[in-house]
């Protein structure tokens, strides 16, 4: 008799956890990139003018940005990015206030890369090769929540971390319709068959110690959440008009597609109830399967205003349908992977971004020497169930260009306040903060 009651308990127990705290089986904002969601392109250049620099383009990063811009280079080049990011959360609860805690991942690594060919047959043509990690899973956080109900008390110590990248090798072309009108197009493959990963895995940890009925029970689970080749194939779609001397209109199209996932799960669970009559009971579960995730449509534009040779700023805004990002598994249920809700109940909305940035350069015609100084601030908004997350951000940059070498650095700091974390911690939000540097460099020859 006293088995069977251990039994029924279990199984309320995991009730109570299939409902509280860390979910699996959850993707992107469900698990939390930790960069932004929202599709970006790479560069200290344009992050230093604050990401706005759709209608500028005129680096190899405009691959990544509005392809049509490629046309603006006149010489071979090959250029390398580094990332350094480093993201904080502060967690806090009124209902649990052992909740409350910080949360901090950093990490370091080749963002972007390219090289690139203009050359002229008829017209002005400029091809390139880059690569490009877009989504970064970096995360790591430890809590404390307390459980009191039906004369059950657990203290659970948990434990989050997470890791991961997904990116895009990108095969880029732009043509020069007229003197003024240029057209260019960039076509991602989403691959992990080259020399690099495209995934991400997290994996979860608790320890629950208490009591039922005054009688110890410890509780200890543990789940990896693995999704791995991550494959697809979408472009983007660029055009970049000079309507006259000083104002400049581009516009980019990024479509949506389908990616295939490979989805790993593995769970266990062991708790011990007792003494006086000790009973184990643990369980296991597995699945292991092939998804689809539909990747949202994407689209900007952005005006840039040459003040003069050496001022310009830009205006960009941008808009991604995540209500149209929808995962298939493999029995054929549609889910929303914003909230983990069914596609048929979820209530996800797009987001709008608004970027604006500047730049003046420090032209020493004696030195042959440019010393450039960015700045920029953006609104960057991430999806959620009803409504959106408001982030914000601000960013500088700087460099040296002498000859046929730029050197470019860019700081970007992005943060949102009292967000929601859903189903990632019960009953909580969180203040946010991500910092991002970035350093250039590009060889002309």
């Amino acid at each position: 008799m006293k088995r069977t009651s251990y039994v029924v308990l279990f199984l309320l127990v995991m009730l109570l956890f299939s409902s509280n705290g860390l979910q699996a089986a959850t993707l992107f904002q469900q698990v939390g990139v930790s960069s932004s969601p929202n599709p970006v392109g790479s560069g200290a250049r344009a992050v230093g003018m604050g990401g706005a620099f759709i209608a500028i383009a005129d680096d190899a990063t405009a691959a990544s940005w509005n392809p049509a811009g490629l046309i603006q280079l006149e010489t071979p080049e090959v250029s390398i990015v580094g990332a350094y990011f480093d993201r904080q959360e502060d967690f806090s609860s009124e209902a649990h206030s052992e909740i409350n805690n910080k949360g901090r991942t950093d990490d370091a690594n080749i963002n972007y890369f390219s090289a690139t060919y203009p050359f002229r047959f008829h017209r002005n043509m400029v091809v390139s090769v880059n690569y490009q990690r877009l989504y970064e899973f970096e995360r790591s956080f430890d809590y404390q929540y307390d459980y009191s109900s039906a004369g059950l008390d657990l203290s659970q110590n948990k434990h989050f971390s997470q890791n991961g990248h997904v990116g895009a090798l990108g095969l880029a072309y732009a043509i020069e319709i007229t003197p003024r009108l240029s057209l260019g197009a960039t076509l991602n493959i989403w691959t992990d068959d080259l020399f690099w990963d495209n995934g991400w895995e997290e994996t979860f940890t608790e320890h629950g110690v208490g009591t039922q009925g005054g009688n110890p029970v410890t509780i200890d689970t543990h789940y990896t959440d693995k999704y791995s080749d991550f494959s697809g194939v979408n472009a983007n779609f660029g055009l970049l008009w000079n309507m006259n001397k000083y104002l400049t209109l581009g516009a980019v199209i990024k479509t949506p597609f389908d990616a295939s996932i490979h989805h790993d799960y593995r769970f266990t669970q062991t708790s011990i109830f007792g003494p006086p009559v000790s009973t184990t009971v643990s369980n296991q579960e597995s699945t292991s399967e092939d998804v689809e995730l539909r990747m949202p449509l994407s689209y900007g534009m952005g005006l840039a205003w040459r003040v003069s040779d050496a001022l310009s700023f830009d205006l960009d805004v941008y808009r991604t349908h995540w209500s149209d990002y929808v995962l298939t598994d493999s029995q054929g249920n549609n889910f929303s992977p914003i909230d983990g809700r069914p596609e048929s109940t979820s209530d996800v909305e797009d987001t709008m971004q608004v970027r604006i940035g500047g730049e003046y350069l420090f032209i020493s015609q004696k030195t042959n020497m440019v010393v450039p100084v960015r700045a920029g601030f953006f609104y960057d908004p991430e999806p959620s169930h009803g409504d959106v997350k408001n982030f914000y951000g601000i960013a500088v940059g700087s460099g040296i260009a002498y000859k046929r070498f730029i050197f470019d650095v860019a700081y970007q700091l992005r943060w949102g306040r009292d967000m929601d974390t859903g189903n990632l911690i019960a009953t909580s939000e969180a203040d946010i903060t991500q910092h991002l540097l970035l350093a250039s460099v590009i060889i002309h020859f």
